[in-house]
Order: structure tokens, then sequence, then C-alpha cells
């Protein structure tokens, strides 16, 4: 099955440019310390989809190499501009490619990341068998996702959702993460600590979900 095409226009291209800008401060006090504790300690060849700006880039602590999968051109040069900003440290590359489609080989990778990505990608059921497919046996997938909340909170999700896949890179509200992902069917999950103060709460992109699940089922095709 073939994918829809990536059309990156003037939005999603003033949304990648104003990324960092506006998340600078959430990143600092919410964001930056989940972060740390989610992808801080992996070790090995990981890999991140959909990495952005490369908001995760600084966790990376443990890793013998990461590679930084964007397909977002936009997204990308901000990206690399990070990564040419660095001295030293971890060896990490930023390639082009969807989550749909991962560019690696099956097995091939210790720890798979996707933070805040799965809200926006085209096929998250696929997005989530190339996660299973690429990872070594006993290999972590990390995940930071915002899911779909009850009541109220889902009415309002889904009302906004429109506006910001028009808006903010096709990230999409309505979308049941938790369930999605708890349908990978890992031997063992590691949940993270996500703090939940009222103000974060009150969010859109309230319930967010981390953790760390390993022991993935393989795609029945696989």
């Amino acid at each position: 099955m073939s994918l829809p095409p990536l059309a990156e226009d003037r939005r999603s291209r003033r949304f990648a440019d104003g990324y960092d800008r506006v998340f600078a401060e959430v990143e600092r006090t919410f964001l930056g310390p989940i972060r740390t504790r989610l992808v801080g300690q992996l070790t090995g060849r990981v890999a991140e989809i959909g990495a952005g700006t490369g908001a995760n880039v600084r966790h990376y602590a443990a890793a013998d190499h990461v590679t930084l999968v964007e397909p977002f051109p936009a997204m990308r040069t901000h990206l690399q501009r990070r990564l040419d900003g660095r001295q030293g440290g971890i060896p990490m590359e930023a390639v082009d490619g969807r989550a749909e489609a991962l560019p690696f080989e099956d097995g091939s990778l210790d720890a798979v990341v996707s933070t805040l990505v799965l809200c926006s990608v085209a096929d998250v059921e696929r997005a989530l068998a190339e996660v299973s497919r690429v990872l070594a046996p006993g290999g972590v997938f990390a995940y930071l996702e915002h899911s779909r909340g009850r009541g109220v909170k889902r009415l309002v999700q889904t009302a906004i959702t429109p506006l910001t896949i028009r808006y903010a890179g096709g990230c999409r509200h309505d979308r049941d993460l938790a369930t999605a992902i708890a349908g990978l069917g890992a031997a063992r999950v590691e949940e993270v600590r996500v703090p939940s103060p009222l103000q974060v709460r009150l969010l859109p992109e309230w319930p967010l979900i981390a953790g760390r699940a390993t022991g993935l089922a393989q795609p029945a095709d696989h």
C-alpha cells in the first residue's frame, strides 16, 4: 500500500520555523525533564522517528549512534543546524524518511524513539508495525505521545483537530494512541512519569503517555 505524498506548504514551513521559539519555555520547564528520563539511558544503535527540529538531541547520553529520521525538509533543516552546532558527543545523523517506511534492516536497532509524532503520521498502525520490524529482540520502544481524552476533553480535541491538521504540522488530537501503543503487545512496559499539574491537564494535548516498551510482537506478515 502506497503512502499519501507529503505536502510541505507555507503553513508547515512557518510551523517548523517557529517551533523551537514557541516551545522553548515548555521544553525547559516541563518536556525537557521527561525527555531526559525517557531517552537518556538508551544504549546501542538508536533511531528516532519524526525527529522534528531535534528536541531530543541534547538528552541522549548513552547511545552508540543515533539516526534522526525526519520527512519534512523544513524541519530537517533546523535539525541539521542543531547537529552542526554540537561539539563532540554521541555520533548522530539526520536522514530523510517516514515512520511508515523506516530505512533500516529488520531487527537492526536497539531502540526506537517516538516523541509527539504519532499524532501526525499518515498511518499509525503501519508506523508501529515498522517500529516492531526494525527492533532487535529485546529492543526498546521509547514513546511520549498525547492521546485522546474522555468526555468534554474528547469533544474539544475533535473540534480543534481540523485546525491543528492545517496549522500544526498535521497534528491530530483525536487519535487514541494509548490503545494503539498497547496493541503492540509488548512483553514489558516501564512507564515514565509525566507530571500532571492543572495547567497541563487543561491542555488539549492531555492525556500524555510515556514509557519504554520491550519485547514487542512482530508484525503479522514479518
